[in-house]
Formats: C-alpha cells, structure tokens, sequence
C-alpha cells in the first residue's frame, strides 16, 4: 500500500475480468461433470426432474466446496 500507485479503473476492470477467467477455468470441469450425470441418469430412466436435482445438488456440493478451498 505504501509506494504503491492506486490502480486505474481500467486496470481494475482488467483484473477483474481475469480472476472471473481463472474461476471459470476453474469450475467449468464441475458443470461438465454435472451435465454428464445428469445425462446418465436420464439413460437409466430416472425421470428428467429427480436427475436435474440430483446433478444440482451434486454441482452445489462441489462447488461449494471450491468457494471454502477444498
């Protein structure tokens, strides 16, 4: 803080975008996952709305744990 400039707007902005970026990276492999067992789910029969919350738990589980840096 000390010597240090104060970050511009734009250069805010800038890295802002880029930590939005690194989370995406991130996560995205947990929505894949989700959609991938959601779709098993519905192959074996379960009914579109049990597999949607089953997927949807799962996704909120895991991505409740990257928000705690599990």
């Amino acid at each position: 803080m000390l010597g240090r400039k104060t970050p511009t707007v734009d250069e805010q902005r800038e890295a802002f975008a880029d930590a939005l970026m690194d989370v995406t990276t991130l996560v995205q492999p947990l929505f894949d996952a989700a959609e991938g067992m959601k779709a098993n789910l519905l192959s074996r029969g379960w009914s579109p709305d049990v597999a949607e919350y089953l997927a949807g738990q799962w996704l909120a589980a895991g991505l409740s744990r990257v928000g705690r840096g599990e």
